[in-house]
């Protein structure tokens, strides 16, 4: 069985707007939306738990009434931070599926990288999308000295993270450090390892007014 906890948590201060960047319209339906329907399209009968704010409920309670997104869907509450909102979201999940975790802002992920990460997740335990460098890139110090890295080394990291849901819920049940900065990190401290593959560079987080102009 395969599941997916969608964090629609964030409040879109750099977005500017009233209305949380996951609710805004974008191409005639709120972007959330469009996030959801890419999971949809993967696999019709996926197990998906929202993760929101309770502040937010009321906006997803009158976008939810003119969508019909199909069976398998719950709402869990967010926490105060986004390590606290995943945590709460798995709780929903069973020990024996696969299971990803996405940026609600995310809705331009292809069906060809979610397909990569879960069979990786099923097959290595873990599935994380990342892609190559096309910058240069400087490491800056506290002294605001600046170094060159080799960008070929380096990847940057998307989502969905997929993977075994016994192996992430273990994994949460960690206290806090500062150094989990996604949910492959928090893997990672356990299970040593994390398996990458090749997501795709459409795949945005939007979270600015620039973001959503280039989205539409």
């Amino acid at each position: 069985m395969n599941a997916v906890v969608v964090v629609a948590g964030g409040e879109g201060r750099r977005m500017k707007s009233d209305i949380p960047k996951q609710y805004l319209d974008l191409a005639g339906k709120p972007l959330i939306i469009h996030t959801l329907e890419r999971f949809r399209t993967f696999d019709p009968q996926i197990r998906i738990v929202l993760v929101m704010a309770a502040t937010h409920r009321h906006f997803w309670d009158v976008i939810s009434l003119s969508y019909d997104l199909g069976p398998h869907i719950s709402v869990a509450p967010g926490g105060k931070s986004r390590y606290e909102s995943v945590k709460n979201g798995l709780d929903h999940i069973r020990p024996d599926c696969i299971v990803g975790i996405h940026d609600a802002v995310r809705p331009f992920v292809s069906l060809t990288t979610i397909e990569r990460c879960y069979t990786a997740a099923e097959r290595e335990g873990s599935g994380i999308p990342v892609i190559g460098m096309e910058e240069s890139v400087r490491m800056v110090d506290a002294r605001q000295m600046s170094t060159h890295l080799d960008r070929s080394g380096l990847r940057r990291v998307q989502t969905p993270q997929v993977f075994r849901s016994g192996m992430i819920k273990k994994a949460y049940l960690q206290p806090y450090r500062s150094s989990f900065t996604d949910d492959a990190s928090v893997f990672e401290s356990v299970f040593k390892k994390v398996t990458l593959v090749e997501g795709n560079p459409e795949n945005i987080k939007i979270t600015t007014p620039l973001d959503m102009q280039l989205a539409a």
